[in-house]
């Protein structure tokens, strides 16, 4: 029998939360009339009314403080194609990353990536404090989806597509 209840340290414990598969969102909104963006793999939907998701952020993100100045953020759910995009939205400068991505900058300012699984405007609620992390409830103004489109997975410290049986 699997002994349940077992004592872990920070190492195992990100090794338990890489088991649980999540999309990979990028973020983007024009800050300073430059696009500014990153990718969240801890985001999921909270309500219908009115129409909310959540995504948490590292408390010592450099990048959302930009972000979260921008009346509107978009949010597109990377297709499984865009691994690099992926990566470019996860590193190196803020106001850099979306150098080498394909985006649209809505009339509201929101930038979202092109070729996406699905996408969405959104404005940015108060941080909830949640240990290391911020949560961020984001109000859906605008949605847009491509069924046909898989959706890119972070899972297990990498990037992975879904297989449909």
């Amino acid at each position: 029998m699997q002994q349940l209840h077992r004592p872990f340290d920070q190492r195992s414990l990100r090794s338990f939360y890489g088991q649980m598969p999540s999309s990979v969102l990028a973020l983007g909104a024009l800050v300073d009339g430059a696009p500014v963006g990153m990718a969240v793999s801890s985001f999921t939907n909270v309500s219908l009314e009115p129409p909310l998701v959540v995504v948490s952020i590292r408390r010592d993100s450099a990048t959302w403080p930009q972000l979260a100045s921008a009346d509107v953020i978009g949010a597109s759910m990377l297709a499984e194609p865009q691994r690099d995009h992926g990566k470019a939205l996860s590193a190196g400068d803020a106001d850099r990353r979306f150098d080498d991505v394909s985006h649209t900058v809505t009339e509201s300012g929101a930038v979202v990536v092109d070729g996406a699984a699905a996408w969405f405007e959104a404005i940015p609620g108060e941080p909830i404090d949640a240990g290391d992390h911020y949560l961020i409830l984001l109000e859906l103004r605008s949605i847009s989806d491509h069924a046909d489109v898989a959706p890119l997975v972070f899972h297990r410290s990498r990037f992975a597509g879904v297989r449909h049986d």
